[in-house]
């Protein structure tokens, strides 16, 4: 009898102590579940809590890790969500408890949000190993790409994710930018005009629209659209010298003048933008005939860089014209003292003039008899104020323009000097040629005959 008593106690003890470890193992996934319950409701701490408790028992209970990188990941201690996380996939048999694509897709996010561009990019091609045709996966690899300046691959994912999935409307503005980036015009303002329906409060898009329309010289659109993308801080600058090479190129020099002014204004520093700001400024005011503007901002270039493009030659010959009052006096008048100047030029040369058309500000042509041989063929004349070196090409088009004036011949006079082609060509074409020597010699006579009245 008391054997049986003890064989009792012992299977009784047995079984109980089966039933303690069984509970104990049914208590660890309960304290879990009850662990995500208090993260739902946002109870941070006391979810956090139990899983500590967990983990002090058992240290690799995959679903209390990946719990816990939940955890850290909406307290924003994302480094440690990630080391967490990277933690789980080193673990053996990691895939029973928590799917893999999961925890690549919540890396691919927290390296997003500490933009580590590169690792968000590797997840995300870790994911699309799985299922190359993900639209999500494809859609962020693309951004994560755009924002490292890898373009072309950017442009690839974020096409293939918007046309699976046309609602991705933030792949638009990438794409544009990324298109453009690539030369690819057309689908940057394919891309980009969606952009904006979608987003018309962004900024980013009309600049980039801008310097499109501009290019295509379609500049009505793109001076609305830079007007649009200067309110943007990030794009001030830039719109704003963007329009002034728009109004600068249409010849409406006063226009430019102000804009640039502006900009010039808000720039800080002599880099590289504020020399291109003043560079194009003293190209407007040279076309205006405003030396001393002109000089001010090529010698402010000249002192953070003299061999900025043709800063050093552009101060080398207005300083010998300030400093040559003949020269100077054509150089500085105004359009209406000017005029009479160049009538007398051209009687000096024994001319008449009878007709005369304005080409550009600073161009002027003219037909004009002979006194001594009055029932010849009329001749040409063009003046053409400038310090650059006339060219071949100039004066091949304006032997075209003697042609269909039916003029007998040409006669260019230039505040400049001709390249060594020019020259050559002049003498197998009906061109005599006068430079800035003649009109210096010229203007003394000039003034010393307005002097003696």
């Amino acid at each position: 009898m008391i054997y049986i008593r003890i064989l009792a106690f012992i299977i009784f003890f047995f079984l109980s102590l089966g039933i303690l470890i069984v509970l104990k193992k049914l208590q660890v996934p309960s304290r879990i579940r009850k662990a995500e319950e208090l993260l739902n409701s946002g109870d941070l701490l006391k979810a956090s809590e139990i899983v500590k408790i967990v983990l002090e028992k058992k240290k690799d209970f995959v679903p209390a890790r990946y719990l816990r990188a939940q955890i850290l990941t909406q307290q924003s201690q994302y480094l440690l969500a990630i080391a967490e996380l990277n933690t789980i996939l080193t673990l053996p048999e990691f895939q029973k408890h928590v799917n893999e694509v999961d925890i690549h897709y919540r890396l691919a996010e927290l390296y997003s949000l500490t933009q580590q561009w590169q690792k968000e990019i590797e997840e995300y091609k870790i994911i699309l190993t799985f299922n190359p045709e993900d639209i999500h996966a494809n859609h962020r690899v693309g951004h994560a790409l755009y924002n490292k300046k890898r373009y072309k691959e950017a442009r690839d994912y974020l096409a293939k994710a918007y046309e699976s999935d046309p609602t991705k409307t933030d792949s638009l503005l990438p794409l544009g930018i990324s298109c453009f980036n690539l030369n690819e015009f057309d689908k940057a303002e394919y891309y980009l005009l969606r952009a904006m329906e979608n987003s018309p409060t962004n900024m980013e898009a009309p600049y980039f629209l801008g310097t499109i329309f501009k290019g295509k010289k379609d500049f009505e659109n793109a001076i609305r659209m830079l007007e649009t993308s200067k309110k943007e801080s990030k794009y001030y600058l830039m719109s704003l010298f963007k329009l002034g090479e728009i109004y600068f190129e249409n010849d409406h020099h006063d226009k430019a003048i102000s804009i640039l002014e502006e900009g010039i204004g808000r720039l800080k520093g002599d880099d590289d933008d504020a020399l291109a700001y003043r560079y194009l400024l003293a190209e407007c005011y040279e076309l205006e005939n405003k030396i001393k503007e002109a000089m001010y901002h090529w010698e402010q270039i000249a002192r953070k860089n003299p061999n900025y493009r043709s800063t050093r030659l552009k101060i080398e010959d207005y300083s010998n014209i300030l400093n040559n009052e003949n020269l100077k006096m054509v150089f500085t008048s105004s359009l209406e003292d000017l005029q009479p100047m160049i009538v007398e030029l051209i009687s000096g040369l024994n001319y008449n003039i009878v007709s005369r058309k304005e080409i550009t500000h600073n161009e002027y042509e003219y037909k004009a008899f002979n006194i001594k041989r009055i029932n010849e063929p009329p001749i040409l004349v063009h003046f053409v104020r400038t310090t650059r070196e006339i060219t071949e090409g100039q004066l091949n088009d304006f032997q075209k323009r003697i042609n269909l004036e039916k003029c007998k011949s040409g006669i260019f006079i230039t505040t400049s000097k001709y390249s060594t082609k020019a020259k050559a060509a002049a003498s197998t074409k009906s061109i005599e040629l006068y430079d800035a020597g003649y009109i210096s010699k010229a203007m003394e006579k000039i003034r010393a005959k307005v002097q003696k009245k």
